[in-house]
């Protein structure tokens, strides 16, 4: 049988603490009421091992996943009856997440405090972001939390495997230029410096090219830790450049220009905004509002302040659809759409219908872009390599020509 720890309190309101093997919590406390003791708290105790023993891994920080598993789970307790307090402690018992435990622990505690849900949870804007805040808010105002924790569960389902599919397309070329690069250094640093031996006390004067090729081939191998270290440290050095605000501003700005990225990142935009606005204006939030937020999903600063642009040319009394075509940053169809769903009514079914159209192509332009990628880096590597190879090959071939 498993062993709890107990934490009760006599009948002089004395603390007593103590063990007890038996099935479940339930039991030993039936067993400590008819002992005469008060349960304040029981727990399971953590079993003795040999030394010999594997640890259990246990996960110590909030992980998105720890995110969604908490929104689906209120929401399936919640529609089960329970009373909200309740959800939380019964998701915090069965936590095998010491640290998800106690965030679970912490907005309980903010409820009893007096907080509302809404509230409690807009304390960790790192984990539910204004949309959800939102959305909760909403739910609590019209008795239907659980549905609207249903809506956000498949909100954050979708955007998870949207985000998977951008993730899992672009391993393979990732791969491909790691693999190329170290079979690059491979063949600078190892094998070209050899050929400097061979060519050494011939008298043969080798081609400026050549010559160059070896000399940095040359280098490189006597100075490797250097090299690898300005190889690491010039693109770290360029993320962290584009993290700070001057790089962000100058990344956003080109991201919307360059042929190919900046038709990505249109379809990528159009598809979290309209998204994001869809989940929202169905769920009763004000569209002013609803823009409001959508500009802080977005990723891309021009779009964030083109949807602010929206949000003040709405509360005018302008037609957002318009506005959002007329800035050119969102598609033509996008606003068009949108300035129907306006006419109609029926703006927040509009929206998921513009967000289903983009996601599809985000898809379809996101495997064109890795199937062309894939064929540029095997080019790349093979004409550096054989620039490589045949220079070599004619520096022998002359000197074998010179000697004969």
């Amino acid at each position: 049988m498993p062993l709890f720890s107990y934490i009760a309190q006599d009948a002089a309101k004395n603390l007593k603490r103590g063990t007890l093997d038996d099935s479940n919590r339930e039991a030993v406390a039936a067993r400590l009421l008819k002992s005469g003791l008060r349960p304040m708290e029981i727990r399971r105790a953590y079993e003795r091992k040999s030394p010999f023993a594997v640890k259990r891994f246990r996960r110590t920080r909030v992980t998105g996943q720890d995110i969604d598993f908490f929104t689906k789970q209120v929401s399936l307790l919640l529609g089960a009856g329970l009373s909200l307090d309740r959800c939380l402690r019964t998701i915090k018992q069965h936590s095998h997440n010491v640290a998800f435990g106690e965030f679970v622990g912490d907005i309980e505690r903010k409820l009893k405090e007096g907080s509302s849900f809404s509230e409690a949870l807009a304390g960790y804007p790192k984990f539910f972001s204004p949309m959800y805040v939102s959305i909760v808010r909403a739910g609590e105002e019209g008795g239907i939390l659980p549905a609207m924790l249903t809506r956000i569960a498949e909100y954050q389902a979708t955007s998870q495997e949207l985000k998977k599919f951008i993730v899992s397309a672009s391993i393979y070329p990732a791969f491909l230029l790691l693999v190329g690069l170290a079979a690059l250094i491979i063949l600078v640093a190892a094998i070209l410096p050899r050929f400097e031996l061979l060519f050494e006390g011939m008298g043969q004067e080798l081609p400026l090219h050549v010559r160059l090729m070896i000399n940095s081939a040359g280098f490189i191998s006597d100075h490797l830790v250097i090299t690898l270290m300005v190889l690491v440290g010039a693109p770290l050095l360029v993320i962290q450049y584009f993290r700070g605000e001057q790089g962000r501003e100058v990344l956003d700005r080109l991201s919307i220009r360059l042929p190919v990225i900046a038709s990505f990142v249109r379809d990528l935009e159009t598809t979290r905004i309209f998204r994001t606005l869809e989940v929202l204006v169905n769920n009763g939030v004000h569209l002013a509002t609803a823009l409001k937020i959508s500009s802080g999903v977005a990723g891309n600063r021009e779009f964030q302040r083109l949807l602010n642009q929206a949000t003040t040319a709405l509360k005018e009394g302008q037609r957002v659809g318009l506005k959002l075509k007329g800035a050119g940053l969102l598609p033509d169809l996008a606003g068009d759409l949108l300035a129907v769903g306006e006419d109609s009514g029926r703006v927040g079914p509009v929206c998921g219908q513009i967000a289903d159209h983009y996601e599809e192509s985000l898809r379809m332009k996101t495997k064109r872009i890795i199937a062309l990628i894939e064929p540029v880096f095997i080019l790349c590597l093979a004409l550096v390599a054989g620039y490589v190879v045949i220079s070599m090959l004619s520096v022998i071939l002359s000197i074998n020509d010179i000697v004969g």
